[in-house]
């Protein structure tokens, strides 16, 4: 009686060819925001293969029918290029093959840079990070209290008739003592590291404001260089009355 009822469901089966479902999923590398992923899907003996359901980073599931294209009717891959939104994307794909319709997911990760978050640069930028903080600490303490009387005498003094050489020592000097150039610029790089780490998270929202002070940073940076043009030729102008008052002896 067993076999009986084996054999009717197994012919049951054959005449009706029930279409068997069979799950698979599959990992594809990242793609950089705004870029397109290729969907690649193979069977032998599909006669087609679509693309059945789209999930987005934010949940929303796209049901439309998408047939894959193919270009020898074995290997077919589909192009999608809706990565605006930042986050895991799962693409599902379904073909029949020897009367068995076989789906498959395409899961891959849309980010700010396109590469998978790196621990080394991570760690690299931190340590950027902790030796930019490191020097402008040294160069505070450094000039902290400095009187700069001494050195522009002593530049004066050592004239010996090459304006050339005296206007690189007051430009070294002069670059060396202003500490606020220093801080901005330092301040500067900074803002890059983190924008390049904040970018590496993957956080759009913050990456865009840090883009945002930086360039207002850096505006800010062109107008600290056009100041200290202004304190470097008054301090070359300083020296020169110095040297006259020093009557060196030297022809300008």
């Amino acid at each position: 009686m067993n076999n009986k009822i084996i054999a009717l469901l197994f012919g049951i089966l054959l005449i009706f060819n029930v279409t068997l479902v069979l799950g698979e999923q599959q990992t594809l590398k990242g793609i950089k925001q705004g870029e397109c992923a290729t969907i690649p899907q193979s069977h032998p003996n599909a006669t087609s293969i679509n693309v059945t359901k789209i999930r987005f980073p934010n949940d929303i599931e796209n049901y439309t029918v998408i047939p894959m294209a193919t270009d020898n009717g074995f290997n077919f891959y589909y192009t999608f290029c809706n990565t605006t939104q930042v986050g895991d994307y799962i693409v599902t794909t379904c073909g029949d093959g020897d009367g068995v319709t076989t789906c498959m997911d395409f899961d891959f990760p849309v980010t700010l840079s396109g590469e998978d978050r790196n621990m080394t640069v991570i760690i690299a930028d931190m340590f950027i990070i902790l030796a930019i903080s490191l020097l402008i600490y040294i160069i505070y303490h450094k000039h902290k209290g400095v009187k700069n009387t001494d050195s522009t005498n002593s530049i004066a003094e050592a004239h010996n008739g090459n304006w050339g050489k005296t206007f690189i020592k007051t430009l070294t000097n002069n670059f060396m003592r202003n500490s606020f150039l220093w801080y901005y610029s330092l301040g500067w790089l900074l803002l890059i590291v983190f924008k390049d780490l904040i970018h590496t998270f993957n956080s759009l929202e913050i990456y865009n404001f840090f883009v945002l002070c930086l360039d207002i940073y850096s505006f800010g940076l062109f107008l600290v260089i056009i100041v200290w043009i202004g304190i470097l030729i008054n301090h070359f102008k300083i020296i020169t009355d110095i040297i006259d008052d020093l009557n060196l002896g030297v022809e300008r």
